[in-house]
């Protein structure tokens, strides 16, 4: 593969006059949608990101309209040094005519700032004009928010945007700002971990954050409304999620409420008819390898003729080097054309002294004249040669879900190894399942370890009645069976 083909990668902490007019237009029944798209990529103390962050307020609107609910507005909000009083202000603007059961979808895409706080994680964005900049907290966002009716959606595109909702760390908090019926929140993060753009092979930010593209295959007609895994014509927040841990791996998309059933996005059948994407329907084969495997394996839909190629990126100390690909060309024709058609494809790591471990991405590239275009980005785990993963289980020690809380539990285990962790009751019975054979994924917690929320619904999606739980989580590593259990939890009626 011709270096020229080659994707680089920055690793940025990744959101102001209306861009968009309001469009569309919602029918008699169902919520009125609307959506404020808030982006900078222009800033005085940190690296620019020209055009990326624009980009996925440009792609996230074109989605948008796709729905076949209609759109009552949406606006946009590009390179504003928006403080807490600006934020209040154009929210208001945007979305103050909501009313209960509407939906407002509000998306931020910037780099993100972490600060500790009365001992927990401070998440905050930082937005800018290129000569201004303000730093728009979390609690500022909450409250420019939270007298809007209906419910409010807040998507994060930026770095460490989980600890917004406390997740993807090992604090173990039950609560957040957010917490409750009327928000819902997706983060494209952990509460330590980065989030990635994308740049063309020159080197210049061209492209958006892997994130935001992902989201975009999912939701929209681009991407064959990929997410919605049961091809209802729904996509909801749960179905968003799960797509975006599979095609985005470079770190962990966190989401409150766990397993939220909300219709994110609504299509018919004749939208989908004759668009789909270039490539569909990824399978990881062994998203888990042993460290004797040689090999990743894997297959996708490839639905019209492309030049495809491929990279493994490879984390070392706790960075993913994109730095330093391993590049594959998939080969094809005399123009490097592969047909369309379903693909089997197996990828040999790369050779070294030292047994392989730890977590690597694996990057699906297609390549049109110069230019390469990132189709996924999946995370794969090596297991160790370490023969106990040492697993052990703390957890917050009570929870109140008519209030919107969920358990939290911190699962230690030393590398990368498949989980399987349930909730039984006092009795032992089987309540609800969180992680079952998952592959773990790298969240820059020290230690290392998984983190695992419940919302209090059993297996059948019934409330679990107050009393005392536990989590109980099991891994199979070389033949052997290790388990641990947290502490009784207890679930509160009041």
């Amino acid at each position: 593969m011709r270096a020229r083909w080659l994707l680089l990668f920055l690793s940025l902490c990744l959101a102001a006059l209306p861009l968009f007019p309001a469009v569309g237009g919602t029918g008699a029944e169902g919520p009125a949608l609307r959506a404020l798209l808030i982006s900078s990529d222009r800033f005085v103390t940190m690296p620019e990101t020209t055009p990326s962050s624009y980009n996925n307020v440009v792609k996230l609107r074109r989605a948008l309209l796709e729905d076949a609910r209609g759109y009552q507005a949406i606006r946009a909000a590009v390179n504003r040094a928006l403080d807490a009083g600006g934020f209040a202000a154009l929210a208001q603007e945007a979305l103050g005519d909501a009313r209960e059961g509407d939906i407002s979808l509000v998306y931020f895409s910037s780099h993100g700032l972490l600060t500790p706080q009365e001992g927990r994680l401070n998440f905050a964005l930082l937005l800018s004009d290129g000569e201004h900049e303000a730093t728009l907290d979390i609690r500022a966002i909450y409250e420019g928010l939270k007298d809007i009716k209906g419910i409010k959606v807040l998507i994060l595109d930026a770095c460490y945007s989980g600890a917004a909702i406390h997740k993807g760390d090992e604090t173990l908090a039950v609560a957040s700002l957010f917490t409750g019926d009327e928000f819902k929140v997706l983060t494209s993060a952990g509460a330590r971990e980065p989030s990635i753009l994308w740049t063309d092979p020159r080197g210049v930010l061209s492209g958006g954050s892997y994130f935001a593209q992902a989201m975009v295959q999912g939701l929209g007609a681009e991407g064959n409304f990929a997410a919605d895994a049961n091809r209802d014509g729904v996509v909801t927040l749960e179905e968003l999620l799960s797509h975006q841990r599979l095609y985005y791996g470079a770190s962990s998309p966190q989401l409150y409420p766990e397993g939220d059933p909300l219709p994110l996005f609504v299509y018919e059948a004749r939208q989908a008819a004759g668009k789909v994407g270039v490539i569909t329907g990824l399978s990881l084969h062994n998203p888990l390898l042993g460290p004797e495997d040689e090999e990743i394996r894997f297959s996708y839909t490839l639905n019209q003729p492309a030049r495809v190629a491929y990279q493994l990126v490879y984390q070392r100390e706790g960075s993913w080097r994109f730095d330093l690909p391993q590049s594959i060309a998939q080969p094809g024709d005399a123009a490097g054309l592969v047909a369309s058609g379903r693909k089997e494809a197996a990828l040999r790591l790369t050779e070294s002294g030292a047994p392989l471990s730890g977590y690597l991405l694996m990057l699906l590239i297609t390549v049109e004249e110069d230019r390469a275009f990132p189709q996924a980005l999946p995370v794969l785990a090596v297991r160790s040669d370490v023969q106990d993963p040492r697993l052990m289980v703390s957890a917050s020690p009570s929870f109140m879900p008519v209030r919107g809380e969920e358990a939290a539990f911190f699962i230690r285990h030393d590398g990368p190894l498949a989980l399987t962790a349930v909730i039984r009751d006092e009795a032992g019975n089987f309540i609800a399942t969180l992680l079952a054979g998952k592959p773990t994924r790298p969240l820059h917690l020290v230690p290392e370890g998984t983190v695992a929320y419940w919302s209090g619904l059993t297996h059948s999606g019934e409330s679990a009645a107050p009393g005392e739980y536990v989590l109980h989580v099991s891994a199979q590593v070389a033949g052997f069976n290790f388990t641990a259990q947290s502490q009784p939890v207890t679930l509160l009626e009041r």
